[in-house]
């Protein structure tokens, strides 16, 4: 009975090391799997790198980013405007699958004067870029009370954009 035992102690403790092996071996494969049949690509999605703004501090300017123009309209962008309490959309001439970006100015500190806004938008590589648009409003006029937001919708007149794109704005 003892020789059982031994025997049977002897292939017990080389079961276990033998199973180890046979369980790292098939993990080992498992990753020499995964690791030849996995690929990465890098895919860089650029699309606006900034936006310049310079204002007198009477609007809050917020970028909020690039659209497809899905109907074509007519401009109203020199239009001269009173910012009163509701919403203002402007725009200069949309084409229906151009690229458009849509600019919100929000009054910060309301006061009796004046603006004019300025928008202009470059794309491609290069210091300044390769420009695509600039658009001048009308006068905007505002009160005391205004509280009213214009939204800016600037078609870039093109269907296809080279990244960076980048857009200043200059509100006088």
């Amino acid at each position: 009975m003892s020789s059982l035992r031994v025997i049977v102690s002897r292939i017990t403790t080389k079961k276990v090391p033998a199973l180890t092996l046979v369980v790292v071996g098939i993990v080992g494969m498992v990753a020499g799997v995964l690791a030849a049949t996995i690929t990465l690509n890098q895919t860089l999605y650029n699309g606006e790198v900034g936006t310049y703004h310079n204002n007198t501090g009477v609007f809050t300017v917020t970028d909020t980013g690039l659209a497809v123009v899905a109907n074509a309209a007519s401009t109203n962008a020199t239009s001269a405007i009173a910012i009163g309490g509701s919403g203002i959309a402007l725009n200069n001439a949309l084409t229906a699958g151009h690229w458009m970006d849509v600019l919100t100015f929000v009054m910060s500190t309301p006061g009796v004067s004046t603006h004019t806004a300025t928008i202009t938008a470059r794309n491609g590589a290069g210091p300044e870029g390769t420009s695509l648009v600039t658009v001048t409003s009308g006068i905007w006029t505002t009160t005391g009370g205004s509280t009213g937001t214009v939204t800016f919708y600037v078609d870039l007149g093109t269907t296809s954009l080279t990244a960076p794109v980048t857009v200043y704005v200059n509100v006088t």
